[in-house]
């Protein structure tokens, strides 16, 4: 297994994933290829952007994508994706891809990284063992608009 910064057209291939990872427990979200591929332009299109991925026998089986981005605080990395296949998964992938981006992150001189996640169950317990802390004084608002 390979972890390497990614290209924009290998972030592309990585639509395969969104669509198997996020369609197991707990997420449970029916991602068409299309869809996903149209949410990897979105992310590699976005100026400053920093992709990873672990790739094995030259195939992408897992990634991890962040954002910049600035706050009072400072220069952050935002990340809004990260995915491995399902075969793959359970086996440290994960935890690799996001120390990789947290270094590439390091290296562009952000201060911090930070993600959306479920505030509870397997994925909160994954993000709190890899050092991650729910913030207590920011909350997610939604409003369905259609």
């Amino acid at each position: 297994m390979i972890f390497e910064r990614i290209s924009e057209d290998l972030a592309l291939e990585a639509a395969a994933i969104i669509v198997q990872a996020y369609a197991e427990p707990p997420w449970n979200e029916k991602w068409n290829l299309e869809g996903a591929t149209t949410r990897l332009l979105e992310l590699s299109n976005t100026p400053g952007w920093l992709g990873v991925g672990a790739l094995e026998d030259r195939a992408i089986c897992g990634f991890a994508i962040g954002h910049p981005y600035t706050s009072a605080s400072g220069t952050g990395l935002y990340i809004p994706e990260i995915a491995v296949l399902p075969r793959y998964q359970r086996r440290g992938i994960g935890t690799q891809l996001l120390k990789l981006l947290e270094e590439e992150a390091c290296k562009c001189g952000y201060k911090s990284t930070w993600l959306l996640s479920q505030k509870q169950g397997a994925a909160a317990e994954y993000y709190m063992a890899c050092g991650y802390k729910q913030d207590q004084n920011v909350r997610v608002y939604a409003r369905s608009i259609r």
